[in-house]
C-alpha cells in the first residue's frame, strides 16, 4: 500500500511538535513547508532586542530538523498561496504540492489596526525574525546617531514607546528597561535620558490573567522606571509622536507595537469558516469543517478548551494543539477514532528583565525573581537543547552521506 502524504504548512511551535509526532510514527510520508528555513523561538525575542542573546539562541534550523528523522520527512522552502480542495493540492509560488493530510500551524502577524493612521509605517513589530532584527539594529543607530551628534550622551530624552500591556509588550519593556539600567552602570558615559513607555488600554497590564501575575509584573516595571500609561488608546501615530485618546501626544524615538494579533495572510485566501482575526475555526478535533483531512493549529485556529472557552495565542497551546492534530491524523491513517481536543493553559511564565520573571504553575506554584527566571529559564532551555540535540542527528547524517560520496 502507498504511503500517505501528511503536509505541515507553517514551521512554528504548532508545525514543530506535529512534526516530531507525525515522523516518530513511522506511518506516512511528513513533509513541513515554510518560508523561512528556521524555526523561529518567539517565547525569546525580548532578550534578542535587548542584546542579551544572539541570532542563533532564538532559531531552529528547519532543514536540520526534517533530515535528523530519516528520508520519509522533507523540509521544502516556498511560500504557500492557496490550497485547491477538491484536487488536493497546496500550492506555492512556483509550484503544487499534493498530499493526503495537511495541518496547517502558518501562524499569526501583529494585529496593526487600519484605522489606526500611520501604526504600521511608524512603529515596529517583533513577531518575526526579520522584524526583531531590523528593529534591534535601528535602535542602536539611532542611539549611536546621537550620541555622536550630541558630542557625549544624551542629553536631549530618548523615548521607546511600546504599545500593549500583554505579555508581549510587558517582557519587552521589562528587558529593555532593564538593558538600559545596566547601561547606565556600565558606561562611563552618561546615560540617564533615555526612557521606555508602556501605553496600554485598560486601568492594568496583562489584562484578563491572575492578580497574582498583575501584581509582581506592575511592580517590576515601576522598580524599572518603566512609565505606563493607561487607560490610552492609540487613535494616530507620525514619524516621531503619537496621539492617545484623540487629543494627548507622546513623542518617541523608537515605538514597539505589540497590540494583539491576527491569523498568517495565508488564511485570508481561504474560503473556509474564520473569526474577526481571520483565525480558522476548527471542530473539536482540530479539524476544518467541511474537509475531513485538513487540520489546523497554534494562532492560525481559533482555539477553545472542553467548555467551549476561547483560549489565548500562546507558544504552549500551540505545541498542545499541534500534537493533538497530529494524532488525530495518525488515528485516521490507522483507522482508530480521533480524541477530542483537550487543550489547557498549564501556566504562564514571564521574564521581567535580568534575572527576575514571575511563574505562575499548575494553578499553585507561584514564585517569582530570581528563583521564578531559573525556572523560567530551565523549561525555555530545554525545549530549545531538545530541538537542538534532533537538528545535530541530521546534521550528522549529512555529514556521514557526503564522507560515502567522497566529499
Amino acid at each position: 500500500m502507498q504511503r500517505k502524504r501528511v503536509i505541515i504548512v507553517g514551521g512554528g511551535y504548532a508545525g514543530v511538535q506535529a512534526l516530531k509526532v507525525l515522523a516518530d510514527s513511522g506511518l506516512c510520508d511528513v513533509v513541513l513547508i515554510d518560508q523561512h528555513p528556521y524555526h523561529y523561538l518567539q517565547t525569546e525575542t525580548y532578550e534578542l532586542i535587548a542584546n542579551e542573546c544572539s541570532m542563533t539562541r532564538v532559531t531552529i534550523d528547519l532543514v536540520a530538523l526534517c533530515l535528523s528523522y530519516g528520508e520519509h520527512v522533507t523540509y521544502i522552502k516556498d511560500t504557500v498561496r492557496g490550497i485547491d480542495f477538491e484536487s488536493k493540492c497546496i500550492s506555492g509560488e512556483n509550484t503544487c504540492h499534493l498530499y493526503d493530510y495537511a495541518l496547517l500551524c502558518a501562524g499569526s502577524r501583529t494585529a496593526y489596526n487600519g484605522s489606526i493612521t500611520g501604526l504600521r509605517e511608524y512603529s515596529h513589530g517583533v513577531k518575526t525574525l526579520p522584524s526583531a532584527l531590523a528593529f534591534k539594529q535601528q535602535f542602536e543607530q539611532r542611539l549611536y546617531r546621537r550620541m555622536e551628534s550630541e558630542g557625549g550622551w544624551c542629553s536631549e530624552p530618548f523615548n521607546v514607546v511600546i504599545g500593549g500591556g500583554g505579555l508581549s509588550g510587558v517582557e519587552i519593556a521589562a528587558e529593555m528597561a532593564h538593558y538600559i539600567r545596566i547601561f547606565h552602570e556600565d558606561n562611563t558615559l552618561t546615560c540617564d535620558n533615555i526612557h521606555i513607555f508602556l501605553v496600554i488600554p485598560h486601568e492594568r497590564v496583562l489584562e484578563g490573567m491572575e492578580e497574582y501575575l498583575i501584581t509582581k509584573a506592575t511592580k517590576r516595571l515601576l522598580k524599572l522606571g518603566v512609565k505606563i500609561i493607561n487607560h490610552s488608546r492609540i487613535t494616530s501615530v507620525e514619524e516621531h509622536a503619537l496621539t492617545v485618546n484623540g487629543t494627548n501626544k507622546i513623542c518617541f524615538d523608537f515605538m514597539i507595537f505589540t497590540g494583539g494579533i491576527v491569523a498568517s495572510t495565508f488564511t485570508g485566501r481561504l474560503e473556509v469558516e474564520k473569526n474577526k482575526k481571520s483565525q480558522l475555526i476548527v471542530d473539536k478535533f482540530l479539524r476544518i469543517p467541511l474537509y475531513d483531512c485538513i487540520f489546523a493549529a497554534g494562532d492560525i485556529a481559533e482555539l477553545r478548551d472542553l467548555t467551549g472557552k476561547l483560549l489565548p495565542p500562546t507558544a504552549q497551546l500551540a505545541e498542545q494543539s499541534g500534537m493533538c492534530a497530529a494524532n488525530n491524523i495518525l488515528a485516521l491513517l490507522q483507522g482508530r477514532a480521533m480524541k477530542v481536543s483537550n487543550i489547557q493553559m498549564q501556566g504562564t511564565m514571564i521574564a521581567l528583565g535580568g534575572n527576575y520573571a514571575s511563574v505562575s504553575l499548575l494553578g499553585w506554584i507561584k514564585i517569582s525573581g530570581g528563583i521564578g527566571h531559573v525556572i523560567r529559564t530551565i523549561i525555555m532551555r530545554s525545549y530549545r537543547y531538545r530541538l537542538h540535540i534532533q537538528c545535530a542527528k541530521g546534521v550528522n547524517k549529512t555529514a556521514k552521506s557526503r564522507s560515502r560520496c567522497g566529499f
